[in-house]
């Protein structure tokens, strides 16, 4: 019977106690010589082992069949019960010791117990946590994936109808609002998706010398170029600031606050932005008319899903989540960012700071390539999703490729070492085996070796890229996908 199993019956412990004791004395009656001068220390390390090991009660027992063995067999004269004060005291004192012990012991055990407990409770709740964290991960990569699907048959249905035809104002206005909902929506998921990077922390910098307000001219007329501009009065002062940053997470700072201003912003109002040079720091200063924030709200700005009065700025779409975002950026980067407004109506004024970085002695001016026709390529199009499959052969078709299509892994396979393509957008989830593995074995074939591949996929988190590039593709673009990406694939 395991130990375990005695300490969990009442009776079970209290023979162990006896037992044990007995076994004691037992084994030292034939060694009494031994221990005459000082028999009580071999007994006290039974009561410890019993305290220990069964508790107080059996340690308590076990005192009590040691002190009477002690005056039996270890006190003279032996063999017979003591009755002179001095032995008495002898026993007694062993048996006050013992008590003491017998309690130390045992609660030093019931102490050891509890910190146990308490430790496999912690990695209990610790284990539990990080596997509730990574299906919160696993859900919201899924997520993003499930909503990047439909959203790349949109975007590549609009790019479609752009190229085709002459249609009326209502069509056009029509899918001018299919491309700019899309868009929205695609913003909200990229926000979802950088939060949950962010609450990982799994975000990186690559910090450089950068030009501040370079990038905020090149967001601004990429927010222009998507009609997001059209009805503000949208204005940008300064030359060249240098700072020491990152100039992808810069140009998604500098996007989210223009965004942000120009979300609560009403029609005719205006954005002005302001580059300048502030002491040891870059200054990047966003002040637009809209409808300001209530005092009460400032010190909430940046936390997580906070936004501005539901009914301020009607038909505006959002999760609270850009915010949030910018300020992480920021202090990543060692800057500062602040939020200031006279209340309700009185618009708002957004301040980044970053650190200043020496500007280059001398700029190599690079000559821009200059625009060529897309070349004409033999494509395959691997995607399980006739939508999306089929939107993408014609629009690659309207730019003039020739286009073949499959849907799962063995038939990509085979059309890809008939057709020997130039180039391959490849989904990742197929039926058969998966883009991974397709992508592999693709690399194993001299007809297909040399294609450029690339990897289609709704994940765009840092390992799904590191695992297309291991995999044998050569680029990972995340749906959907825009028309500039879609242009420089072709032109690779």
């Amino acid at each position: 019977m395991s130990l375990d199993r005695v300490r969990a019956h009442r009776a079970g412990r209290y023979l162990f106690g006896v037992a044990a004791s007995v076994s004691t004395v037992a084994v030292l009656i034939p060694l009494r010589f031994l221990i005459e001068p000082l028999p009580a220390p071999p007994f006290l390390l039974t009561v410890i082992a019993v305290a220990w090991f069964v508790g107080l009660g059996p340690a308590l027992v076990s005192v009590a069949v040691c002190a009477f063995a002690i005056d039996y067999w270890f006190i003279p004269p032996l063999f017979a019960v003591t009755t002179t004060w001095h032995e008495i005291a002898s026993v007694v004192s062993f048996a006050m010791v013992g008590v003491v012990v017998a309690w130390l012991t045992a609660t030093r055990r019931h102490v050891e117990d509890d910190r146990k407990a308490l430790l496999a409770r912690e990695r209990a709740a610790r284990a539990s946590a990080e596997a509730a964290n990574r299906a919160k991960d696993e859900f919201v990569a899924v997520l993003g994936h499930e909503f990047r699907n439909p959203l790349s048959a949109i975007s590549t249905a609009v790019q479609l109808l752009d190229r085709v035809g002459k249609p009326d104002d209502t069509a056009t206005s029509a899918r001018e609002v299919i491309a700019r909902q899309a868009r929205n929506i695609a913003r909200m998921v990229d926000d979802l998706m950088e939060v949950n990077r962010i609450a990982a922390g799994k975000i990186r910098l690559d910090p450089r010398p950068m030009d501040l307000a370079e990038t905020v001219r090149r967001c601004v007329a990429t927010l222009a170029g998507a009609g997001r501009t059209e009805r503000h009065a949208l204005a940008v002062h300064g030359e060249a600031v240098w700072v020491e940053a990152d100039p992808v997470r810069v140009e998604q700072i500098v996007v989210n606050l223009l965004d942000n201003a120009l979300k609560y912003t009403p029609p005719g109002g205006a954005v002005d932005v302001t580059i300048a040079r502030e002491s040891s720091h870059g200054l990047l200063r966003v002040r637009d008319t809209g409808v300001g924030i209530p005092r009460e709200m400032l010190p909430r700005i940046f936390d997580l899903f906070v936004q501005g009065e539901p009914g301020a700025i009607r038909g505006r779409s959002g999760l609270g989540i850009g915010l949030a975002v910018v300020h992480h950026l920021a202090e990543l980067h060692g800057g500062t960012i602040e939020a200031s407004s006279d209340g309700p109506g009185r618009g708002s004024t957004f301040r980044l700071r970053l650190r200043s970085a020496p500007a280059p002695r001398a700029e190599t001016s690079r000559a821009r390539r200059p625009a060529t026709d897309t070349p004409r390529r033999r494509i395959v199009v691997v995607e399980d999703d006739p939508d999306i499959r089929g939107m993408l052969r014609r629009l690659l078709e309207a730019s003039g490729q020739d286009v073949a299509e499959a849907e799962d892994g063995p038939s990509a396979f085979e059309i890809a070492v008939r057709v020997r393509p130039d180039l391959m957008l490849v989904d990742i989830g197929l039926a058969g085996f998966d883009g991974y593995e397709l992508a592999r074995r693709l690399r194993t074939m001299p007809e297909t070796k040399a294609a450029v591949l690339v990897a289609l996929t709704g994940y765009g988190r840092p390992e799904d890229v590191a695992r297309s590039l291991a995999a044998g593709f050569d680029h990972h673009a995340v749906k959907p996908l825009a028309p500039d990406a879609l242009a420089e694939i072709l032109r690779r």
